[in-house]
């Protein structure tokens, strides 16, 4: 549990951990070796972020063979993780106007390494592509928009967690 003045924020409902306990972290000097973060300047990205969506981009080999009886299978052989974020446009934050800085960028410049903690303290520390940047957008009396997604480049570095005791 979090302790906030007299308030106690549950970590859980139920046997459910509450997504908030996740992590994410971009380094906004631009870093592209995720074995070496000694250099990095990691900014939080978490003002203004409300969604967060994780895939794999998997790639598969569908193969059938004469001894299937026309049934086939499928191996994966490869993939790509990526971190969909969606929310609003904080102004002024380190996260935010670094991702926003290159709106207009190709390339190698839009690469830097991310790390995502896990809710159970597991890390994944990478280098990412910034893609499908979005700045603003929306209804005239609403909140600008922010969303973006982080792609990461080859497979990354996996931390498990400390076990506690």
């Amino acid at each position: 549990m979090i302790f906030v003045a007299d308030n106690v924020i549950p970590a859980k409902v139920g046997e459910f951990t509450l997504n908030f306990k996740n992590k994410f972290e971009i380094d906004t000097k631009g870093s592209k070796d995720p074995t070496d973060i000694t250099n990095a300047t990691f900014a939080p990205l978490a003002a203004g972020i409300n969604n967060f969506t994780p895939t794999l981009n998997e790639t598969t080999a569908n193969d059938v063979y004469y001894n299937g009886e026309g049934y086939g299978s499928t191996d994966v052989t490869g993939k790509r993780l990526q971190l969909a974020y969606t929310g609003h446009r904080l102004e002024g934050d380190p996260a935010q106007d670094y991702i926003a800085s290159h709106l207009l960028d190709l390339g190698d410049d839009l690469k830097t390494l991310a790390r995502w903690t896990q809710a159970d303290g597991s890390t994944v520390v990478g280098q990412v592509t910034i893609s499908n940047i979005v700045t603003s957008g929306g209804a005239p009396g609403a909140k600008q928009t922010m969303s973006f997604t982080l792609a990461f480049n080859g497979k990354p570095v996996y931390t498990p967690a400390v076990p506690k005791p």
